[in-house]
């Protein structure tokens, strides 16, 4: 069940040029990036060891934990993003709790998984990674951006294991269409039969990623795997939405969603509407929360958790401070992860 990642030497290779090696520094021998050893060798062939890499059926996901404490945090990440983007957050979060990032199949060290690549596939092989790594719930659901559709949906379909959400600058499940309409008229994702894209061949890297794991981040975004998994992604966004969509009830738990303050659209008038519109749609999120707080991260762009990471844990915090103090934990069954 249970392997730590392996790549061949070619890769390695890369590695060793994208990251400065203190072999001092790290018991595993090789790298230590923001607290983790990220990478080490065995005895007879190199490896990769961020974390554990867990068969969830028809492929391995890698997965990320630290800090001990109930209720566990798991992490999702935007389109395109992995695991990697949230040590500053788990820095923060691991002495006063359990926090588990994970990289979706295709991305960081995950296996690439069976298509479409879809929310509701992706909720299906996160609920299947926590059941076999034996990560017990329920969970506080992290999602940024695209990841917001994986906990909004985790949530809906798995409501007895969720204690909170936090949504980062997250994906609205209307928000293709109100983009798409009057006086806007802006496609966010492809659509119609002919779905043709077009990836930039240098993926880019979010600003403010910790200098230490820029070039790793960026090696592990050039890997063919990853740019399929973003690729396919991009190509089923909208279903993804639908499915989110049909799936709007929340269960009664706090949830903090957290909003950019910084403009990201040009500065003229369809930015604005843009701009407007965007905020509107987060609001739309907040409501949707039966017991929900809507924050604005003035000094943040799209990538909240990296432009103001102690804002992320703190919104986290705050949801495990309620879940202990005020019995939101609900009692559950044991429960068998679907078949993926």
């Amino acid at each position: 069940m249970f392997s730590q990642p392996k790549i061949n030497q070619r890769f390695i290779a890369d590695i060793f040029a994208a990251v400065a090696v203190d072999r001092r520094a790290c018991p595993c021998g090789f790298s230590d990036v923001g607290g983790r050893c990220i990478c080490r060798f065995g005895r007879d062939e190199a490896d990769i060891s961020a974390g554990t890499l867990v068969d969830v059926g028809s492929h391995r996901l890698h997965i990320w934990c630290e800090g001990s404490g109930q209720p566990t945090v798991v992490i999702d990440s935007g389109l395109g993003g992995n695991s990697l983007e949230w040590i500053k957050v788990q820095q923060s979060l691991a002495p006063n709790v359990r926090v588990c990032s994970y990289d979706r199949a295709g991305y960081g060290w995950s296996d690439p998984g069976p298509l479409p690549r879809t929310s509701s596939r992706i909720v299906d092989e996160l609920f299947s990674l926590l059941i076999k790594a034996d990560i017990v719930g329920p969970y506080v659901l992290v999602g940024h951006s695209f990841g917001g559709y994986t906990m909004q949906l985790f949530a809906n379909r798995f409501p007895n294991e969720t204690a909170g959400i936090v949504l980062v600058d997250s994906s609205h499940p209307e928000q293709f269409e109100r983009f798409l309409a009057p006086p806007i008229r802006v496609n966010l994702a492809p659509s119609g039969k002919n779905r043709v894209m077009m990836l930039s061949p240098s993926p880019r890297v979010p600003e403010n990623l910790p200098e230490e794991v820029k070039s790793l981040v960026r090696t592990l975004n050039l890997k063919g795997e990853a740019r399929s998994a973003m690729g396919h992604e991009l190509l089923d966004f909208r279903l993804s939405a639908k499915q989110v969509r049909e799936a709007s009830k929340l269960p009664n738990v706090p949830m903090v969603v957290l909003t950019r303050g910084k403009r990201v659209w040009p500065q003229n008038d369809r930015g604005e509407r843009m701009e407007q519109l965007w905020a509107q749609l987060q609001s739309e999120l907040a409501a949707r929360g039966q017991r929900a707080t809507h924050v604005v991260a003035e000094k943040s762009g799209h990538h909240i958790h990296l432009d103001q990471p102690e804002l992320v844990a703190d919104s986290v915090h705050i949801i495990v401070d309620l879940v202990r103090s005020g019995g939101v934990f609900i009692a559950h069954e044991p429960v068998t992860p679907p078949a993926i």
